[in-house]
């Protein structure tokens, strides 16, 4: 089955009769959880699924997704990679079946209110009790109330309905349903063209119908087949027979097969029981296997599937080319293309198709180097010294076959890199260049890369590099580009190369390669000060962080704690530390220890306790504290801490200093010592502009407080700026320089202080949706400033406005004055507003929450001051950016979140102009977008009470959104209101009337559904 089958409904070459009594049940599948059609072949099953998914786009009740399954999916990777693309779910498969259906379960369910059918043809080729078949078994547990699943299938069903169909949640068409009916024939023989009664012997079968109109008047019952095939030429019949041997085919697998002057379309016109894709594929029914069966000997049928396979081959499509030779039981191409699928460290196809290969192998292939070599890579994952057993011997066996060798060292190497084995990696290496003295084509380049791994220094591993197939980029496997670019980027420190190696690496088809080759990017962006990138790329890298990646990869964790500790995000640090910390220390990797080490000191740092780092660190340095360190190399944040916290280390790093993008950081490290210990800022004042970004995104805040405060007392240009920048974070360390340093950078420390501003020891809590209310630490604010209106005006304005100008406030507040009198006023109200914001603040601090900076002013918002206004658009950002990645439980939380913040209108009890009026609107407008898709989303649940509550909220916000009338008729429709739904449809409708607008298609559906249920 070619993938331009896989996820459309297939074009039948020949025009089709309507089945309305069938087409009205699988209409009717939008209604109900579960519709299956089961019948054995030939009874046009997925005719009738194509024709009523053709129906429904000219008069929609619903989305039909369609994903016809394949032999492989009887795996549960490839079934649900499947149902994925069918659902528009781009994520890693996950490897557990009941998550894999609550992911897809999800996505059906974010459709909402739109009701969405996942049409699976061909159900049969899922093995009942498999991991494939338990994901179907789940996702029909797990469909929302507008998910539905639509199965095709040769009896029996690979799962249980009998419960579904007596509570009445599943309707199950078979073959006397199937069966063509009296009149259906008479239809079918006139479409044919021929006499009703040649059709008498058919039985109702409608393949056996298509079959005796195509044989004509002479068919013989019982021999209608043959009577067909007489009427082909041998030649046509030979091709058809080829055609049916590999299971169809597009125009370059019909030339391979058949010569170029092949005329596809013209050999199989007007033969029965075909379809075609859009984009040229076409499949013959499986009845032709039969009827053909004795056209080609084994040989030919053999030669025909290994003349397909090498072309899917080609195209990448190794599943479908490994059929087609196991099929054919064609051992030697069998084997080649395992070693091209395994020659990589990690396979090009998941785990458990391999292991479905594997079980398809005789034993006298199993035990061949290929096979090997195949079981190898099923148990690398879990049992990596199992796998290690099976590499030995199947490298032993596969002296003479180079293909092989190089296989199995790949995947060898990549053992003993884990395991950190030098002496082991050494051997193999020598094993690797004897290939390449050979003529391995891929030999010569993974040496260079062995050896850089190897080298001890920066000449050595740039010179390991500077081989011809590195230095032109040539594309190498994704394991390979991965490899290439952690040596470029942590031992040469070349950021700019190293991201595009990395992005190399990311675009291999090999996911499981994703979230190192993310973590690498991520790594290049920091190393050039690049932090709002790297920030980006986080939630991304947080989602690839499943337990079989984080066993292998561990840096994935210190990668993600550092940056979030730059980012001053404490919580998450400390959560994604804990979440992970078993996981670290059951990893088979010897770097795992050392991930989690620093993971904990960066994170002990960033919060100020830098004894406990320096004790965590000190447990590693001994081994682990030169330049060209396993800690170097698991993140370049252990470059700064090992070298402040560690001493003894120092030397060897100031022997070997590091190239590129590493030597900021050893520059940073080395003046932050020569602060601390000598009281010098020599270095810190030489440290560029340009290297301030690197070190504010790879550095704990607390040290790049430090070393900011060294460039200011040095002088330095702009300095002042990078501390300011740093914010109130940056008080805990200029409070203990100002009490501890030596004196020039304690008076720095206190000037600084003066700057600014300390962070409030109240927490201010401000409600503007709705009347504008202020708490103190919980207590309502009655200061008397608070009743004056320019106060609570210049408050709502500084609210809604994102550093507006004084020009900009006065313009709007003192419209009336000229510029010199609204500017006194401006500062007289900014005066009362401190006051009531800061009452206690003393009179030469810098205000904390009202900030100027020339002629703007900024309302700082941060964890002291909580606006209701700006966490409800928070959490519809939040809600909208869920829904983008298809985590509608997710994103209900979301929009729930901001339903409980609305309490009206903005300012409701505040007088304003235009701008004031606009805001309201645009709130307004997004409070009741919110409310109805979370309504939705919980009708689609099965939550009607909540659903309800907030369609009538919405309507109380704006009587004339149609879509809050559509959530409350459909509530009550879901309910059995019948009167309700009726006046609440009536209500919808006068609105429309007065406002002369036409309804919306989803008003005249529900419409049609009330007056269908009178």
């Amino acid at each position: 089955m070619s993938r331009a089958l896989r996820y459309t409904p297939p074009l039948a070459n020949r025009d089709l009769i309507t089945r309305p009594r069938l087409l009205e049940v699988l209409r009717s599948r939008f209604e109900r959880p579960l519709t299956a059609v089961v019948a054995p072949a030939g009874f046009g099953k997925t005719t009738l699924l194509g024709q009523a998914v053709g129906e429904n786009l000219l008069s929609p009740s619903g989305e039909d997704r369609w994903l016809t399954c394949q032999r492989d999916d009887t795996t549960l990777s490839f079934l649900v990679s499947g149902a994925f693309a069918a659902v528009g779910l781009s994520a890693p498969v996950p490897e557990d079946p009941r998550q894999a259906a609550v992911a897809v379960a999800e996505a059906l369910w974010s459709a909402a209110p739109r009701q969405v059918a996942l049409v699976l043809d061909d159900v049969h080729l899922v093995t009942p009790g498999s991991p494939a078949g338990r994901f179907l078994g789940h996702l029909v547990e797990e469909l929302p109330r507008n998910g539905h699943l639509v199965l095709a299938s040769r009896p029996p069903l690979p799962l249980s309905v009998t419960r579904l169909v007596a509570g009445g949640d599943a309707v199950v068409l078979r073959e006397e349903d199937l069966q063509f009916r009296e009149d259906e024939v008479a239809a079918f023989a006139e479409s044919r063209g021929v006499s009703p009664e040649l059709l008498g012997d058919v039985g109702g079968w409608p393949a056996l119908a298509e079959l005796t109109a195509t044989a004509g008047p002479f068919a013989v019952s019982g021999y209608v087949w043959e009577e067909l095939l007489t009427q082909l030429s041998p030649e046509r019949r030979h091709a058809l027979a080829l055609l049916v041997a590999v299971g169809g085919a597009d125009e370059e697998i019909a030339t391979a097969l058949l010569g170029r002057d092949v005329d596809l379309p013209s050999l199989l016109e007007g033969l029965p029981l075909l379809v075609r894709s859009r984009s040229g594929w076409w499949s013959l029914h499986g009845l032709w296997a039969a009827a053909l069966q004795h056209h080609l000997d084994s040989g030919q049928v053999a030669e025909a599937r290994r003349t397909a396979a090498a072309i899917l081959r080609a195209r990448g499509q190794y599943h479908e080319a490994m059929g087609l030779l196991l099929d054919a039981r064609a051992w030697d191409d069998v084997r080649r293309l395992v070693v091209e699928v395994c020659e990589c460290c990690t396979a090009l196809v998941p785990t458990d198709v391999l292991e479905a290969w594997l079980h398809r192998l005789p034993c006298e292939v199993q035990q061949t180097p290929e096979g090997l070599l195949l079981a190898a890579m099923v148990a690398e994952p879990t049992s990596p010294g199992a796998a290690e057993g099976l590499l030995v011997q199947a490298l032993a066996a596969a002296q003479p076959d180079p293909g092989v060798r190089y296989a199995c060292l790949n995947a060898l190497v990549q053992l003993a890199f884990w395991r950190s084995d030098r002496r082991r990696m050494e051997i193999l290496l020598h094993e690797l260049e004897e290939l390449a003295r050979e003529g391995h084509p891929g030999a010569p380049a993974f040496v260079a890369l062995v050896r850089g791994v190897l080298a001890h220094s920066t000449d050595s591993v740039r010179s390991a590099l500077a081989v011809p197939g590195l230095v032109s980029r040539a594309p190498l496997n994704p394991v390979q580009d991965w490899l290439h670019a952690q040596l470029v980027l942590l031992r040469l420190g070349d950021a700019a190369t190293g991201e595009v190696l990395a992005r190399r690496s990311l675009s291999h088809a090999a996911t499981t390669m994703h979230g190192v080759s993310r973590c690498l990017l991520l790594e290049s962006f920091r190393l050039r000060g690049r932090v709002e990138e790297a920030e980006r790329l986080l939630p991304y890298l947080l989602a690839d962080m499943g337990p079989a990646k984080v066993l292998t990869s561990p840096e994935l964790v210190t990668c993600a704690v550092s940056l979030l500790d730059v980012l001053g995000r404490h919580e998450e640090a400390g959560g994604v530390l804990q979440a992970w910390r078993s996981v670290l220390g059951a990893s088979p990797v010897a770097w795992a220890p050392l991930a989690r080490t620093l993971a904990e000191a960066f994170h002990s740092l960033s919060a100020g306790d830098e004894g406990r780092a320096a004790a965590a660190l000190r447990s590693i340095a001994a081994r682990n504290g030169g330049r060209n360190s396993a800690a170097v190399r698991v993140s370049p944040v252990a470059l700064p801490l090992v070298y402040v916290l560690v001493p003894e280390v120092r030397d060897r790093w100031d022997a070997d200093p590091p190239p590129g993008s590493l030597a900021d950081l050893y520059a940073g490290a080395r003046a932050l010592v020569e602060l601390r210990e000598r009281g010098s800022s020599t270095a810190a004042a030489a440290i560029p502009p340009t290297t301030w970004p690197v070190l504010r995104a790879l550095l704990p805040v607390p040290w790049a407080a430090e070393l900011a405060l060294g460039m200011v007392a040095a002088g330095r240009d702009g300095a002042r700026a990078l501390v300011e920048g740093l914010g109130p974070a940056a008080r805990p360390t200029l409070r203990a320089q100002a009490a501890t340093a030596p004196p020039h950078l304690a008076a720095t420390a206190r000037g600084l202080l003066r700057a600014i501003p300390a962070a409030p020891t109240a927490r201010l809590d401000l409600r503007a949706l709705g009347p504008l209310e202020l708490r103190r630490d919980g207590v309502v604010v009655t200061a008397p400033e608070l009743r004056r209106e320019r106060v609570r005006q210049l408050l709502g304005y500084l609210v809604t406005h994102d550093r507006p100008t004084r020009t900009a406030i006065t313009s709007e507040l003192w419209p009336d004055l000229d510029d010199t009198a609204a500017g006194r006023n401006l500062r007289v109200t900014l005066t009362y507003l401190q006051d009531v914001l800061e009452p206690d603040r003393g009179e030469l601090d810098p205000p904390y929450f009202v900030r100027s900076a020339g002629p703007v002013l900024q309302l700082v918002t941060d964890g002291a001051l909580e606006i209701d206004v700006l966490q409800f658009e928070h959490a519809l950002d939040e809600a909208a950016r869920l829904e983008r990645q298809g985590a509608p439980s997710a994103a209900l939380a979301a929009h729930l979140r901001a339903a409980e913040l609305w309490g009206g209108d903005l300012l409701a009890d505040v007088a304003g102009g235009s701008w004031l009026e606009w805001e309201r609107d645009r709130l307004r407008s997004r409070f009741v977008a919110s409310a109805v898709r979370a309504g939705d989303l919980l009708l689609a649940r099965g939550d009607t009470t909540a659903a309800r509550s907030l369609a009538e909220r919405a309507l109380r916000a704006d009587d004339c959104s149609e879509d809050a009338h559509q959530l409350l008729v459909a509530v009550h429709l879901a309910d059995g209101d019948l009167v309700d739904a009726h006046r609440a449809l009536r209500r919808c409708q006068r609105m429309l009337s007065e406002l002369g607008v036409p309804p919306q298609q989803r008003t005249r559906s529900l419409a049609q559904q009330l007056a269908a249920r009178r």
